[in-house]
């Protein structure tokens, strides 16, 4: 089969599109899986670099964790799909060395558990961009506060046109609570598009001012999700005192991976997270691991009912073997939606 293999470290083009084998099943509870599509996401791009979590890349890899795909076998012990069914999901780690980026994988029901059927509405591309990004948001939004229940409740979104973004502001109006999105001018109609209730430009430091000044202890939810000292001190203070939750997916560096984080970067940026957990002056948090069990009956009725969807522009579908353009435009910090490699000519 055709795959993305990563043989060492480096810029885009280290992903290397060959032939390797074809994964078999092993284990009566998997699934071999026809890929038709597979998302992109930043943490792949920072893998594939050498920036963040090395230790988990085991060369020759195949990254990627999000999957569209068909089912063409499956092992004994697996009752919930059959043979020809489409299903989605998200494989446990981005890391491989079995990932996404291929033309069939192998999903382990019982360790994967982020997989469900298709649901007709979504096409396999928009199916495939769904997985990290959309749990990480239901992660932000609704574990860590708990905020199960929108009444009343109010979020703020920082980076809502980007691919969490987007999943971020429709899952806070799924619940019913009030959102408001951070995110440049250009983006603004979209963000709204989203259902955003209102929406900041980041470039206009007057409403960003107003948005701090005016919404002190007032937030249930803030979701930061580029990161750095800035966002922090401004919106940590709109977090209500006893209830509300500053959550970041970023942590305390802006776009943190961007650039290859030594023993001693790890070591400040998990002293920062503890000392803020131990002393901010509400509740901080960050979305180290993600809701697996949830992605089946949380995530997949609301792509259902169409309360939550998916955004992927043309002009972020790339072939699989054009993935080194896939990744180039990851890395510019300026996505709007998510991007997504067509596997399959089909799609």
């Amino acid at each position: 089969m055709n795959a993305l293999v990563l043989e060492e470290f480096g810029p885009p083009d280290a992903l290397h599109y060959t032939t390797v084998p074809m994964p078999q099943l092993s284990k009566p509870t998997q699934l071999l899986i026809k890929v038709m599509a597979a998302g992109v996401n930043p943490i792949e791009a920072k893998m594939r670099q050498g920036n963040m979590f090395t230790f988990l890349v085991k060369k020759p890899a195949i990254l990627g964790a999000d999957y569209s795909g068909i089912v063409v076998a499956k092992g004994s012990e697996v009752t919930d799909f059959e043979v020809n069914d489409a299903v989605f999901g998200m494989l446990v780690s981005p890391a491989g060395p079995h990932g996404s980026y291929a033309e069939y994988i192998v999903v382990d029901t019982v360790t994967d558990k982020a997989i469900a059927k298709k649901p007709e509405n979504l096409s396999f591309v928009d199916a495939a961009s769904v997985g990290l990004a959309g749990l990480t948001a239901l992660e932000g939004v609704v574990c860590k506060g708990p905020l199960t229940s929108g009444d009343g409740a109010k979020v703020l979104v920082i980076g809502a046109s980007g691919g969490v973004g987007m999943f971020a502001v429709q899952i806070g109006k799924a619940i019913g609570a009030q959102v408001v999105g951070i995110c440049s001018e250009k983006n603004r109609a979209l963000v709204k598009g989203f259902g955003a209730d209102e929406v900041v430009d980041y470039n206009d430091r007057a409403a960003l001012d107003n948005l701090t000044s005016q919404g002190t202890n007032s937030y249930d939810v803030v979701l930061d999700l580029v990161g750095g000292k800035e966002y922090y001190d401004r919106c940590m203070p709109l977090v209500k005192e006893k209830t509300g939750i500053f959550v970041t997916a970023s942590g305390p560096t802006e776009h943190s991976g961007s650039t290859k984080l030594g023993l001693w970067d790890y070591l400040s940026i998990g002293g920062t997270i503890v000392y803020r957990r131990l002393f901010a002056s509400r509740r901080y948090d960050m979305i180290l691991t993600l809701p697996q069990d949830k992605f089946a009956p949380v995530l997949v009725p609301w792509l259902e009912k169409r309360q939550v969807g998916s955004f992927v522009p043309e002009e972020n579908v790339f072939d699989l073997k054009d993935a080194a353009k896939a990744h180039t435009k990851m890395e510019s910090n300026r996505t709007v939606g998510k991007i997504v490699l067509r596997v399959n000519s089909e799609v």
